[in-house]
């Protein structure tokens, strides 16, 4: 199950935790486009007011749905500060190392080349 997928899962299983994005439908191409772009926009928009919590949830949300989170990941390497890009790896990592413990399997620690 990829980070979306799992953040949607735990979202239906518990209905009274409210997620802070409405998730789109994973097998519609647009929205997936659509939700990405979004959630760049909105990161990088709290990112420059200074939200740097609720924007990293953001760029999270745009990587999991990314059909090349590497290169994402490599840009905003590029692009972000060394303390938000190492916030939002982190983010990224305890998702990753949650959702590796919920399926059967060796963990997914293909985040870590990137640091």
């Amino acid at each position: 199950m990829n980070l979306l997928a799992e953040r949607k899962h735990n979202a239906e299983k518990n209905p009274k935790a409210k997620p802070k994005t409405k998730l789109p439908d994973l097998k519609n191409p647009e929205e997936m486009q659509r939700f990405f772009l979004q959630e760049v926009q909105q990161g990088e928009e709290l990112l420059a007011q200074g939200d740097i919590e609720n924007g990293v949830e953001h760029l999270c949300n745009a990587v999991a749905v990314c059909g090349q989170p590497h290169q994402l990941l490599q840009v905003l390497q590029q692009t972000l500060p060394p303390q938000v890009f190492q916030l939002l790896m982190m983010k990224l990592q305890a998702t990753t190392m949650g959702v590796s413990r919920a399926r059967p399997g060796p963990g997914d620690d293909s985040l870590d080349d990137l640091e």
